[in-house]
């Protein structure tokens, strides 16, 4: 369900196991994507309803002309920005017009379709400040849709967005075995877009663990096996290979490492 509401609070804060602090700007709360592994589904509460921020430019606009301009604001932690409701509100889309007037650095994540953010090139490419991209390379939707000899959409957005001379990085978070070629995608990468990669992260017994499972179960029920294993074991051989295979190239990056 979608709630439309007014918010009181601009920013919140994220304290990452590597420290420090990280500002975020979330126009919504909750995510339509529903990546089975999403970190956020440790809150009960989350995702429950989708929460649509109305106001959140407004609050932009009256709140953020005494901010340090060399600090960067986060957009894009309880919500994928651009995720499909983004194309009705265009929340997302009028933040960014606001910061841009405030000259105030951003990064903006997001796994969602190339569609979209499409859209606001126009403000994307003439950001007054510095702008990046984060781009997830593991949408499970994209990867099942996408054709055995084909690349899935975000890697061509990724290409895209670098040969428009906007900073893109991409990350494969989490890296998933069988399913998320790495070498693949990084081949298929222009050369100079770092790539950020990381282990699938799960709790046993928790409700990501749940949602894992039945969705590869029902995608790739040959997997089941190795997925119950590294969720109940935290064995993951094939990060493994990856960290000892990239160890030396300065692009790759392995997250928390």
């Amino acid at each position: 369900m979608i709630k439309e509401i007014i918010e009181k609070d601009l920013i919140t804060f994220e304290y990452p196991p590597d420290g420090g602090k990280i500002s975020i700007i979330d126009p919504y709360d909750g995510c339509t994507i529903k990546c089975p592994y999403c970190f956020q589904m440790t809150d009960s509460n989350w995702n429950k309803d989708i929460i649509v921020k109305l106001n959140m430019p407004e609050l932009i606009k009256n709140n953020l002309n005494n901010w340090n301009r060399k600090e960067t604001i986060y957009m894009g932690s309880r919500c994928d920005p651009y995720h499909e409701i983004e194309r009705k509100y265009e929340l997302t889309r009028n933040c960014l017009i606001e910061l841009n007037k405030l000259n105030i650095p951003i990064m903006i994540t997001t796994k969602a379709d190339y569609g979209i953010i499409l859209r606001d090139m126009d403000i994307i490419k003439n950001y007054s400040s510095n702008i990046t991209i984060l781009l997830g390379l593991s949408n499970l939707t994209q990867i099942l849709n996408t054709n055995k000899n084909e690349v899935i959409e975000n890697i061509n957005l990724a290409n895209y967005l670098c040969n428009q001379k906007i900073k893109v990085w991409t990350f494969i978070t989490p890296v998933l075995p069988g399913i998320t070629d790495v070498d693949e995608i990084i081949d298929n990468l222009n050369n100079t877009i770092p790539v950020f990669l990381d282990k699938l992260r799960i709790q046993k017994d928790s409700v990501q663990m749940r949602k894992m499972l039945s969705f590869i179960q029902a995608n790739y029920p040959k997997l089941y096996g190795e997925y119950e294993n590294l969720i109940n074991n935290d064995t993951n051989k094939y990060i493994d290979e990856l960290r000892d295979k990239y160890k030396d190239n300065t692009r790759i990056k392995f997250v928390f490492d």
